[in-house]
């Protein structure tokens, strides 16, 4: 073996000495990796205080955020107002009769004017705040006319299936809808969207009207079926679909007595949404109401 020459020794140290550079400078990095503080995880958001801010201002027995719904009642009940009005115009009997039944009671206000998508993102939000304050793992929902496609749009367009119980609703305008109903509506976003042929309605109701594990009590009133059918088709395990005078032929005889806007205000119409949210399943085929009740 030969002497080694003096280029040859300084091209080894020199090799040596990148060598122990480039182990420092790799050994430096893994503890930097190893030592650098973790991203902070973004706090979860606080439903409830948006929740709060939607809701209906002026409902006696309502929106109570620490109530906990009871043993037999396991599900809030969420009450959704219809085109042109509040959820204190909506429900001043509605809200305190539920609660009196034992229900955690909830009812909001929302932009109605807007598109129903906009309005189904904003009961999205507040559905998710009543469930984080309360506990439950699904709700129930009870809306009226508009109130009552806005939560179908949430179960069907943001995902909210898996959220909601069952729906109950009076007088919402379904299916069949006629141009009487747009222009009684007026010229709001959301009234071009309540035609038979738009887009919206097409979603909703293709391929089915429902959404598995929810059930449905459609409520309606003889001369709301001019402008639109307020049933929903589905299976009758699944779905109960009744007008009020199928039950009570008196009901409605006298002009002005009972319409569209004064139902959620009716102790029969009540009666079903009470008898429907009693147990599990639609409003029970075989249920007849009292007629003649008056006092709740």
């Amino acid at each position: 073996m030969g002497r080694l020459r003096l280029g040859h020794i300084v091209v080894i140290v020199l090799c040596v000495a990148a060598g122990l550079a480039v182990l420092v400078l790799a050994a430096g990095m893994r503890t930097t990796r190893e030592t650098a503080p973790t991203a902070p995880t973004a706090p979860k958001a606080d439903m409830v205080a948006q929740a709060r801010r939607m809701a209906s201002d002026g409902l006696e027995d309502a929106n109570d955020f620490g109530c906990r719904p009871r043993e037999g009642s396991p599900y809030p009940v969420i009450l959704v107002h219809g085109a042109k009005s509040t959820g204190a115009v909506t429900w001043p009997v509605a809200a305190p009769y539920l609660s009196k039944q034992g229900y955690c009671v909830f009812a909001l206000d929302y932009g109605w004017s807007n598109s129903i998508e906009d309005s189904a993102r904003t009961l999205g939000i507040f559905v998710e705040g009543v469930l984080q304050a309360t506990g439950a793992k699904k709700a129930a929902i009870v809306g009226h006319s508009l109130g009552g496609i806005v939560p179908r749009a949430y179960m069907r367009l943001e995902g909210g299936a898996d959220r909601v119980a069952e729906l109950i609703t009076l007088g919402a305008p379904h299916q069949d809808l006629t141009e009487e109903l747009r222009k009684s509506c007026g010229w709001e976003t959301v009234c071009d969207e309540l035609r038979a042929d738009s887009p919206l309605m097409k979603r909703l109701g293709s391929p089915s009207m429902v959404e598995p594990g929810v059930d449905y009590t459609a409520l309606g009133l003889k001369a709301e079926q001019e402008a639109a059918s307020t049933f929903v088709d589905g299976p009758r395990e699944q779905v109960t679909n009744r007008m009020l005078q199928d039950d009570c032929p008196l009901k409605g005889l006298v002009e002005g007595a009972l319409g569209h806007n004064l139902e959620t205000l009716d102790p029969v119409m009540l009666s079903y949404v009470n008898k429907a949210l009693e147990r599990p399943g639609p409003l029970p085929e075989g249920y007849r109401p009292d007629c003649f009740a008056l006092i709740l």
